[in-house]
This record gives structure tokens, sequence and C-alpha cells, in this order.
């Protein structure tokens, strides 16, 4: 790899770090900081490399699984290592191989309606969270809940993190030379 790589990764790597701690100590903010950490993911793309990605992908989540203490009861990790941090580099490539732009949609979806279904269970027998607090609707049709939700969140993910990427370049592209 070259050097403007590595130097980006670990950047990249130093801020998912930051943020994914920052959302397994303050669960108030755990969605959004899991959220924007994938963001960063992306960013060591703009060399075009996936190889680059990917270890930033795993260093960053694993600096942050260790400054949390090993905690596996946050929702911050199954959410970084199962969706958040892998989907944007499997959607980049996807995107940029202009392979059926349809069947990344179809596939994404399915996915995210599959991890939504995953977490609720991840919460309910893991973690051992009630949900007797919910209404009556939503605690009998709560797999088909959780499944809207769940696509109806990665549509408006993937548009966020396409937009992200974009801004991102458009900065690295006046920063890096």
């Amino acid at each position: 790899m070259k050097s403007k790589v590595i130097a980006l990764s670990s950047i990249s790597a130093g801020f998912i770090a930051i943020l994914l701690t920052i959302g397994a100590y303050f669960e108030i903010a755990d969605i959004i900081t899991t959220v924007f950490a994938s963001c960063f993911v992306i960013l060591p793309l703009y060399y075009g490399s996936y190889k680059g990605s990917i270890i930033t992908y795993l260093v960053g989540g694993f600096i942050a699984f260790m400054f949390s203490g090993f905690n596996l009861y946050t929702l911050v990790f199954p959410s970084y290592f199962l969706f958040g941090g892998i989907y944007p580099i499997i959607s980049t490539f996807f995107r940029e191989k202009k392979n059926k732009p349809l069947l990344l949609y179809i596939i994404g979806a399915i996915y995210s309606a599959i991890f939504f279904v995953g977490m609720y269970y991840y919460y309910v027998f893991f973690m051992q969270i009630p949900i007797s607090d919910l209404p009556e609707f939503i605690k009998n049709n709560i797999i088909l809940v959780m499944i809207v939700f769940g696509v109806i969140f990665y549509f408006i993910f993937d548009r966020f993190i396409v937009v992200f990427r974009k801004i991102t370049n458009m900065y690295l592209h006046k920063i890096v030379k």
C-alpha cells in the first residue's frame, strides 16, 4: 500500500475508534456514532484502496472494542461489525462495477431487514431487555415492524453513505495533492 493510503486509513481508523468508544459508553449516542463511524470506513476508497478500507474497518472497530472494555452489552459493536462497517465497502464496490443497482438495493434491503430482526433477538435474548413496555400492536407484530424499519433504515443509510462519500471526496480532493 502507498503511504497516502496508510495515512488516510490510520486517520479513519482513529475516527472510527473514537466514535465507537463514545457510542459504547454513552448509550444515548450509540446509533448516531455507529452511523458516522461507518462513514469513515470509506475514506481510503478515495485512492481506490479496498484493502485499506477493510483494514480501517477491522482496526478501528477492534481498537474501540478494546477501549470499551470488550463490552458486548451495547448496540454499537454488533451493528458496526455486522452491518454498518462492512456495508459501505460492499456498496461502493458494486456501485463502481455498475452491476445492476436494482440487485444491490434488493439484496441490501433484505440484508438490512434480516439484520434488524437479528438485533431484536440479540436485545431480547442476549441482553435480556424486556419488551413489555412496548405497545400491544408492536409486541404482536414485532418481526414485521423490525423488517419494515430495517428496509426504511437501509434506504436512508444508503443515501447518507453516498452523499457523505461525495462530500468527503470533494474535500479530500482539495486537501490531498
